[in-house]
């Protein structure tokens, strides 16, 4: 038999920058003497330097503030982050280990290393990283939302959802914590909460179009083929290259005996997506 295609969990790995005293006065410095180019810069007030146009020149200034001080945690974190927009990934932990070495209870540089650990599928050391981080600051719904997708990817289903549950209970409008909940509750076939999860969701960000295919999908599950296709249609209007949809869409049509409009949802699928040709034969 035929299933729906969905996609995974969204993922959101925020990494948090903070400008120490020691970094903000030798920005300032640098930019007199002209030592280091700041074009592109969007607003040095947002704390944010390692929007510079190149990474490799933003840890020169850390480095420089660390070489002023090097007890400055603040720019170690900072410099691993810049180490990350240049994929090293090892350099950054060192980084943000350093920072932690420094200060214990310095929660950005706890998630951010949680962060990195996370994007190279440690996600054991992710999830410690991350308790680490939500120990100091419990109030931390991102971490609890990549702590709870950190689960997800070693199929610990039911902490997941509780992680998600936090992540809500702290930030109710947490979206994407929402549907996230919900495609976890899909792959324990609780179709009718997922549901629930989806609609919550969708109410929060009405564009969210994965919302309304995985909707569409858990509708398919419980036999309401009508009431899913209306899902798949809205996933379409937000998104016309959404091949999933398109997809589902042809196998709820195929359900109701509609062969015409299933054969016309499933080649606009392959249309976009080819490789659905080998799932609709």
């Amino acid at each position: 038999m035929k299933n729906p295609t969905s996609d995974k969990t969204r993922r959101k790995r925020t990494i948090i920058t903070i400008l120490g005293t020691t970094v903000l006065l030798l920005l300032m410095l640098v930019s007199i003497s002209g030592c280091v180019s700041f074009a592109g810069i969007p607003n040095l007030g947002s704390n944010n330097v390692s929007n510079l146009n190149k990474s490799d020149e933003a840890i020169k200034v850390y480095d420089k503030a660390i070489e002023i001080n090097p007890q400055d945690s603040k720019a170690w974190n900072n410099k691993g982050n810049a180490l990350l927009n240049l994929s090293k990934f090892d350099e950054a932990i060192a980084a943000f280990d350093k920072a932690i070495e420094i200060n214990p209870q310095d929660s950005e540089a706890w998630y951010n290393k949680a962060s990195v650990l996370d994007n190279l599928n440690k996600s054991e050391e992710a999830i410690n990283a991350y308790d680490k981080a939500i120990e100091i600051n419990p109030q931390d719904s991102e971490a609890w939302y990549n702590k709870a997708s950190a689960l997800d990817d070693l199929n610990k289903s039911n902490e997941a959802i509780k992680a998600y549950d936090k992540a809500i209970e702290i930030n109710p409008q947490y979206s994407d914590a929402w549907y996230n909940k919900g495609v976890v509750l899909g792959k324990l076939n609780k179709s009718d909460e997922a549901i629930k999860a989806y609609y919550k969701a969708i109410e929060i960000n009405p564009q969210n179009s994965d919302a309304w295919d995985n909707k569409g999908i858990a509708l398919y599950i419980l036999n309401k083929y009508d009431e899913a296709i209306k899902a798949y249609d809205k996933a379409i209007e937000i998104n016309p290259q959404d091949s999933n949809a398109w997809y589902n869409k042809g196998l709820a049509f195929s359900k109701l005996n509609k062969s015409d409009e299933a054969i016309k949802a499933n080649e606009k699928a392959i249309e976009i997506n080819p490789q659905l040709r080998s799932l609709a034969q």
